[in-house]
């Protein structure tokens, strides 16, 4: 068997559910990323005592309130993965944060992902946070995104102040609403998303993230 991510052959134990996954994954491949420990209770960033982040603090003094469920710190292994996931367009690799995806769904609730718009999507031929959404539970496509600057471009000043892209295509009849993504940054994507939503009459709606890059971190931006 060959592992998933990192394609080295590897011994796996024999049962009959071995003939049908596909999708096994080496023990170093799958203890590679950094679990995030509790910390900031609106988006997982580690804080002293639980505290609630400088980020979050300032998006707080704008009347936006959004909780964020944040599973992985985005370290070297995280980029190196959404990389590939992302812009290598190795959709598999998704396979491998099925369970602990799974692990994050609540009942009644519709699971929307972040739009890419028409534009990007065309190129990627993908949306990266809707394959990572239907390994959660039912999702719908709720909005629509205008095509806008990669946020690769620009710098955590700017992204936060950028106009909000988001629009309502058509709402679900659901008690809750989880938005799903594949990193956090600065939260503008996720917060604007929200604040769409919630314009549109939504009361409850949440987040769920797979990577939180941290305050201090000097990866590579997404």
């Amino acid at each position: 068997m060959n592992c998933l991510v990192c394609r080295k052959p590897f011994a796996v134990p024999w049962s009959p559910a071995t003939l049908l996954k596909y999708d096994w994954v080496c023990p170093d491949c799958d203890a590679m990323f950094t679990p995030l420990e509790p910390g900031c209770p609106r988006c997982g960033h580690p804080t002293e005592d639980g505290a609630t982040c400088d980020d979050c603090v300032r998006w707080l003094g704008l009347g936006l309130d959004l909780t964020v469920r944040s599973l992985f710190a985005y370290d070297e292994a995280g980029a190196n993965w959404l990389h590939r996931y992302k812009f290598g367009g190795d959709v598999a690799l998704a396979n491998q944060m099925r369970s602990v995806l799974r692990k994050t769904r609540e009942p009644g609730a519709v699971y929307v992902p972040i739009p890419l718009s028409e534009e990007r999507l065309r190129t990627r031929r993908f949306n990266q946070a809707e394959v990572l959404a239907q390994m959660i539970g039912p999702t719908k496509q709720v909005l629509v995104k205008t095509e806008v600057s990669s946020q690769r471009e620009l710098g955590k000043e700017e992204r936060r102040h950028r106009t909000n892209p988001f629009t309502v295509q058509q709402l679900p009849r659901c008690g809750k609403i989880v938005l799903v993504d594949d990193v956090y940054t600065t939260g503008t994507t996720l917060h604007q998303a929200a604040l769409t939503l919630r314009q549109a009459g939504v009361e409850q709606v949440s987040a769920v993230c797979l990577f939180r890059t941290l305050n201090k971190s000097k990866m590579r931006p997404i």
